[in-house]
This record gives C-alpha cells, sequence and structure tokens, in this order.
C-alpha cells in the first residue's frame, strides 16, 4: 500500500474541522442579511470558507503519496509555551513586556537566530502589537506592569 500525502491530509482534515465548528458555533449568534449582516454572518461565512479550503487540500492529497510526517517537538512546544506565556503574563506584565516575552520564546525555537536578532524582533513585534491594539483598535489594554 502507498503512503498517503499525510501532512496535507491532516492539515487539511484539521482545515475542515475547524471551519465545521466555527459554522456551527456561529449559529448561535444573529446571522442577519447580507445587507444588514448580523454578529453571525462573518463567523458562519469563514466557517463555510475554511471548511471548503480544508476540502480542497484535502482531497487532492488523499490521492498522492507523500513523506512521513516528522515533527518537531521542541519548536512544537516552545510555540505552543510562548502562547501559553502570552496568556499568563498579558495582565500580570501588561502587553508591550508580554508580548515582547512571547516572541522570546517562540525565537527559541529557530536555532539560527541570535539573542540580537530575537531582541529586535521582540521589540518590533511588542511595538506593532501596541500601535495595533492600543491605537488603531482602541482596546483597553494594560500596556506596561504599573498600568495594571
Amino acid at each position: 500500500m502507498k503512503s498517503k500525502d499525510m501532512q496535507d491530509l491532516v492539515g487539511g482534515a484539521a482545515l475542515t474541522a475547524l471551519g465545521i465548528f466555527a459554522a456551527i458555533y456561529a449559529q448561535r449568534y444573529e446571522f442577519g442579511e447580507l445587507n444588514r449582516m448580523g454578529p453571525g454572518y462573518f463567523p458562519v461565512a469563514l466557517g463555510v470558507v475554511l471548511t471548503v479550503l480544508g476540502l480542497l487540500i484535502a482531497i487532492p492529497a488523499f490521492f498522492r503519496t507523500g513523506e512521513k510526517i516528522h515533527v518537531e517537538w521542541k519548536t512544537f512546544l516552545l510555540v505552543l509555551g510562548s502562547i501559553v506565556v502570552f496568556a499568563l503574563t498579558l495582565k500580570v506584565i501588561g502587553l508591550i513586556l508580554a508580548t515582547a516575552l512571547a516572541v522570546i520564546v517562540s525565537s527559541l525555537a529557530d536555532r539560527e537566530t541570535r539573542w540580537k536578532g530575537r531582541i529586535i524582533l521582540a521589540i518590533g513585534v511588542a511595538a506593532i502589537t501596541y500601535m495595533v491594539f492600543g491605537f488603531g483598535l482602541g482596546m483597553v489594554l494594560p500596556a506596561w506592569p504599573w498600568n495594571v
């Protein structure tokens, strides 16, 4: 038996599942109409688009061969850990430092990036995050530990 293209098959199936979940979960909100969209309109539409894209990835992958999936566990855990670090520190140390810390943790997954690059990246991403969420979207988030 030939091995399937498991990477695209699993990725497409995950997108399909996420799309179906989003479309079903968003049904609890008012859908509205095209000229007067309700709060559930966009999540349902996005769920349908994700479902279709997932199927367009998964179905062809079922008919072609591919390599076995190799998971870089260290990379996976560092990126997942950076999300957890951000979630746990946002209200404690503020948006800017929590973002910078999360970027530094996730950048540890890249073996080629040096500390100088990590620091520059953390400062840049934290600044952009503050600009987008603080100024652009007007969200009320503590920026620094003394704002908490």
